[in-house]
């Protein structure tokens, strides 16, 4: 069995994070490498996966919390802010990105498995996800929040071309 090694994401894992963001677009974001750092830096739980001294994954989560609230309406964050009109208390699952090499290995349901901890230890009631429905729909991470219990609360159509499933998970 592979020994996967679990982190917060230091400095020394951001261009190794990067690229694995860079290599999963379409279905996370694009981000610059200042961009995902500050992300990072700003975010209230984050956690990569090592192997053999490799981040092959990792996820950015983000709190409902005054300082959040602050930075995510100063970078126009749309998808936190649509969920915030509809769910309190909640972590929000900015995103998750698994390098492709280590897919199926449960990698995602261990972070998971750990947000729902960080959860859980801070009293936090929900977490929320979007999914991507276009340009294309994001079905194997549809498929995966379901199996974690999310449910879409709605759907936000921003542009012709770009619209999202609002999903939530009540912690129990």
């Amino acid at each position: 069995m592979n020994n996967y090694e679990y982190s917060p994401i230091a400095d020394n894992f951001l261009k190794e994070c990067h690229k694995i963001n860079q290599d999963n677009v379409p279905e996370v974001g694009s981000r610059s490498l200042e961009g995902l750092t500050n992300s990072i830096e700003n975010s209230d739980y984050n956690e990569c996966v090592i192997f053999e001294n490799q981040v092959v994954g990792f996820v950015v989560c983000f709190q409902d919390n005054e300082k959040t609230i602050s930075y995510m309406k100063a970078i126009e964050h749309k998808n936190f802010k649509e969920i915030s009109k509809r769910v309190k208390n909640f972590l929000y699952i900015d995103r998750i990105a698994i390098d492709s090499k280590f897919r199926n290995n449960k990698l995602a349901s261990g972070l998971y498995s750990k947000i729902i901890d960080f959860s859980k230890n801070n009293s936090i009631e929900n977490l929320t996800a979007e999914i991507n429905l276009l340009p294309s729909i994001n079905t194997p991470s549809f498929n995966f929040h379901k199996n974690f219990g999310f449910i879409e609360i709605d759907s936000v159509k921003y542009a012709e071309d770009y619209e999202v499933s609002l999903q939530k998970k009540i912690i129990d």
